[in-house]
């Protein structure tokens, strides 16, 4: 397929301008730093005969509104969350002798925009042929600091190449401009009221500053702009704050112009000072340069850290350092903030945190950057307490469940079949505490947050789960939703049941760790939390007499009604008919033999040592002719296990399927923000999937291949204080410790001394 953008290793780079992307590339040629988010809008906003769909995000800042049901019942989710598209201060409208800058219109050549990858940073540059004869050459600069997370910047050079003109620039903070959706599109966030009501406005000398306050969840929003370079004036004009400046230009001349950009935000309670605040910050903010420099440090220590290459595939490996850029920029450092499942690329899914963030975008930190995955594991501890709530809710005695769908810990799914029934959420989080432990062997950790988390989801299925007469004196879980949301409230899901068995067993043990290491902080969750050793013991009793559905004909059933469905053959549904959800009733879907994502896939590459290697090979085969593909997050999976069985061709195709589908719109829905758990995926694609790595109970595990399509590849991952680099070539692979204490890992089943 090829691509609009040219195959470069760390760029991206849109060259020309076309109307008709420019939503999609919004997206792609967005900035954050965890807490901003902006998308790549043109400093000049729209062009003429262009949809545009402006953005500037804060993670974890949301509105709410009450959740309107036909017909209400008990335990239903109450409220909308949505995060805030927020004020805009990105602007930067330039007129020339009275000409506005518009690419729809203008006589505008050589237009190039650059997002560079290992410096941070949005550039775009272009040549203006004013209708009054003068030439000038205009460069714009912007980026999000990854070292001050309430700061932003631009930057604005204009040099004149010949004749003259009067040039005015206008810069302002404005509400944004919300978009509008598919009011039949689930996924977006069509007909939530998502404006935000004015509060405080200045605009003195070179700063402009707008507070904003939501209408339900109490926040207030503060945003500053100062301007350096020339000077100009300020002014209140309608809703918005504008600074204006004016140069005239003649050959040679050039005006350059920076522009300091400061979002905070808080419960109204929280800080009264916060528009003062605000202010102050923005006028402290470094240079631009100064940020620059602060964002190549910050970088150069993520990519070092990825040691990611891949020779022979240049449009492979612009795709999986442009997923890994995205991830990282979109993730919340605080602890109280995690990462939505479009990021802070757009108002996809509402800005919501899902399952993904666990179970795709998690390991990818877990090895490379095990503080910010530390952070992201503190947000889920931040909101246990209302995962004790909805547990309560929905009538268990004991522990917690948490929300499929939520920013601040509600439950915010209104279609429960496909939403709070997916209780393999709290087996997620629980499977990411546990690789989390493995991997950096973090007790502080542990006895701070994990241990409580494991205890109260392993209470969770628990009591969710019961031992069955019918199945043997097995324990089993009933009226569940898997991954795949196309099989929805069934009996015995494989894959919950496994992420189930593993929490029971990993509460238990890792409350036996604290009290032979740490029994100060044992003690204290005795009384906190009311543990026992006792409950610990029925656990691992469940966790031992796990139900599983049983094999037929060499298959093994997704749950335990999936082989009695009626078959739906794939080929026999339309094209145009994807995703199914979308175009059929749910009933119709979940009468049939058909899958949106096989979660029998993931269990097994997560779970792979309960199924023989031919075992996976013919479920491979089976689930791979019923699964529709419609969630991003399917193809990554399938690809890690294809290379499993040897089937690297297979492999090849899924992982490029996935590696680039932002890149290249593959699901035409870029538009509203990117897919951040595939992204992710891709990484556990490479590393898992082609590099076999595995991890676990202290053993860092490997079994590379290596495809045709490529002379070589190598990564980086960390494990208990070590950073081994892989290294494979069409002779095998190569391992080398480049930092911490010798280690035996394994490699294709024989252990290897690093040293």
């Amino acid at each position: 397929m090829a691509s609009k953008f040219p195959y470069q290793a760390w760029q991206i780079t849109e060259e020309g301008f076309s109307a008709r992307d420019l939503r999609e590339n919004e997206s792609v040629f967005a900035l954050g730093n965890g807490f901003i988010g902006l998308r790549g809008n043109l400093e000049e906003g729209a062009a003429a005969g262009a949809e545009t769909i402006q953005g500037s995000f804060l993670n974890g800042v949301f509105d709410s509104e009450p959740i309107v049901y036909g017909e209400k019942a008990y335990g239903y989710a109450k409220n909308h969350e949505t995060i805030c598209n927020v004020m805009d201060a990105k602007s930067l409208t330039l007129t020339a002798d009275g000409e506005a800058l518009d690419l729809g219109v203008c006589e505008i050549a050589a237009h190039r925009r650059v997002l560079d990858m290992r410096e941070g940073t949005l550039r775009r540059g272009f040549e203006w042929h004013t209708k009054s004869g003068a030439v000038l050459r205009v460069s714009f600069a912007r980026l999000v600091s990854l070292t001050h997370d309430t700061l932003a910047a631009a930057a604005l050079r204009v040099e004149c190449l010949g004749g003259a003109c009067t040039l005015r620039i206008e810069s302002c903070i404005a509400p944004a401009v919300i978009a509008e959706g598919d009011p039949n599109d689930p996924r977006n966030a069509a007909g939530k009221d998502r404006s935000l009501t004015p509060g405080t406005r200045m605009a003195e000398g070179d700063v402009l500053a707008m507070e904003q306050r939501t209408k339900n969840s109490g926040y207030t929003i503060c945003c500053a702009v100062e301007h350096r370079g020339i000077p100009g004036s300020a002014s209140l004009r309608g809703d918005a704050a504008v600074w204006e400046a004016e140069k005239r230009l003649g050959a040679g001349d050039t005006l350059t112009l920076e522009k300091s950009i400061c979002y905070m935000a808080a419960r109204f309670e929280e800080n009264p000072a916060l528009f003062a605040e605000t202010l102050a910050a923005c006028r402290a903010a470094p240079a631009f340069d100064a940020l620059l420099a602060g964002q190549k440090r910050v970088l150069d220590r993520f990519w070092d850290g990825v040691g990611l290459s891949i020779e022979g595939d240049d449009a492979l490996l612009q795709g999986l350092r442009f997923n890994l850029f995205h991830i990282f920029q979109s993730a919340g450092r605080d602890g109280r903030r995690n990462i939505a499942a479009k990021g802070l690329t757009g108002e996809g899914y509402e800005g919501h945190t899902f399952w993904d963030t666990e179970a795709y975008i998690l390991p990818v930190f877990i090895h490379t950057d095990p503080e910010l995955a530390k952070k992201l594991l503190e947000y889920r501890y931040a909101i246990l307490p209302k995962a004790r709530e909805r547990a309560r809710e929905l009538g268990h005695a004991r522990g917690a469940l948490y929300a499929w769908r939520t920013i601040d810990g509600e439950e915010c799914s209104a279609y429960f079949p496909a939403g709070t029934a997916q209780y393999h959420i709290d087996g997620d989080i629980a499977h990411a505490v546990c690789e989390y432990f493995d991997v950096t062997q973090d007790l502080d950790f542990l006895a701070a947050c994990g241990a409580e988390i494991l205890v109260e989801t392993a209470r969770l299925f628990y009591d969710l789960g019961f031992f069955s007469a019918e199945k043997g004196g097995r324990f089993v879980l009933n009226c569940v939703t898997g991954p795949d949301e196309y099989n929805v409230m069934v009996n015995n899901n494989v894959y919950t049941n496994c992420v189930a068995e593993e929490n029971l067993r990993s509460a238990g043990e890792a409350m036996a760790l604290l009290r032979e290491k740490r029994p100060a902080d044992y003690a204290r969750l005795l009384g906190s939390i009311g543990f026992s050793p006792e409950e610990a013991q029925s656990w691992l009793e469940a966790a031992q007499r796990m139900y599983y559905p049983e094999t037929r004909g060499g298959i093994c059933p997704q749950d335990d009604g999936f082989l009695d469905r009626k078959p739906w053959p794939l080929d026999s549904i339309p094209k145009d008919k994807h995703p199914l959800l979308i175009h059929y009733h749910g009933l119709t879907i979940y009468r049939h033999m058909v899958c949106k994502q096989a979660d029998l896939i993931l269990a097994m590459t997560q779970y792979g040592e309960r199924w023989t290697l031919e075992e996976k090979k013919r479920n491979f085969a089976f689930y791979d002719s019923v699964t529709t593909h419609d969630s991003s997050l399917s193809m990554a999976v399938f690809s890690i296990l294809a290379n499993e069985i040897g089937d690297i061709r297979t492999g090849y195709d899924y992982f490029m399927s996935s590696a680039r589908l932002d890149l290249d719109d593959m699901h035409h829905n870029t538009k509203d923000g990117l897919h951040m758990a595939n992204m992710a995926g891709t990484w556990t694609g490479l590393v898992r999937g082609f590099g076999g790595m595995r991890c676990g109970r202290g053993q860092l595990r490997f079994a590379p291949v290596c495809p045709p399509q490529w002379k070589g590849y190598s990564f980086r991952v960390g494990y208990r204080g070590r950073t081994v680099q892989v290294t494979v070539d069409a002779d095998g692979p190569q391992y080398t410790l480049l930092r911490g204490d010798p280690i035996t890992i394994w490699s294709c089943g024989e252990p290897v001394e690093l040293s």
